[in-house]
């Protein structure tokens, strides 16, 4: 037995093209030295330091690029919580001290999280595929544009591709 997606889920393409970038990057950010350590002590993507060391999101001028950020930061995927035994979602809180980059790229890791980790689906079907996709393409558009503006992460990408 097997189980299949529903095709009216979510667009395969665009799901690809978001986990190839967003794990080509993640691998990319590590081997730049973007990289700290769990309390297990696994490795992990520093993209809080990634995003305090660009510069200022504001400034970039990768077509599209500012519209991606807005959109994200307005669809503002939530999290998966546990209240009282059952999945709940929780809305993302800029953390005291945050830059709007940070937050911006913590918005990305959580819509990776979400697909990835299963919070997509706690109930059934997706009921907001729209809003989803949305999400999807504006974490892409951002993430093409944090490629254009740090040469060594780009660096990476290419070589491995």
């Amino acid at each position: 037995m097997t189980f299949i997606l529903s095709p009216l889920a979510l667009d395969r393409e665009l799901v690809l093209d978001f986990f190839w970038k967003f794990s080509s990057f993640e691998c990319a950010l590590k081997r730049e030295g973007f990289l700290r350590a769990t309390r297990s002590g696994a490795a992990e993507a520093d993209w809080a330091r990634f995003g305090s060391e660009l510069s200022p999101f504001a400034h970039v001028a990768v077509p599209g690029f500012q519209e991606s950020v807005r959109e994200l930061n307005h669809l503002a995927p939530m999290r998966q919580v546990v209240r009282e035994g059952k999945l709940a979602w929780e809305p993302i809180a800029r953390h005291h001290g945050e830059s709007a980059d940070v937050f911006t790229l913590r918005l990305l890791k959580t819509a990776r999280n979400n697909l990835f980790h299963g919070g997509k689906y706690p109930d059934g079907p997706i009921h907001e595929i729209a809003r989803d996709r949305k999400i999807l393409i504006a974490a892409i558009k951002v993430l093409d544009g944090c490629y254009e503006i740090h040469a060594g992460v780009r660096r990476r990408i290419d070589a491995a591709a």
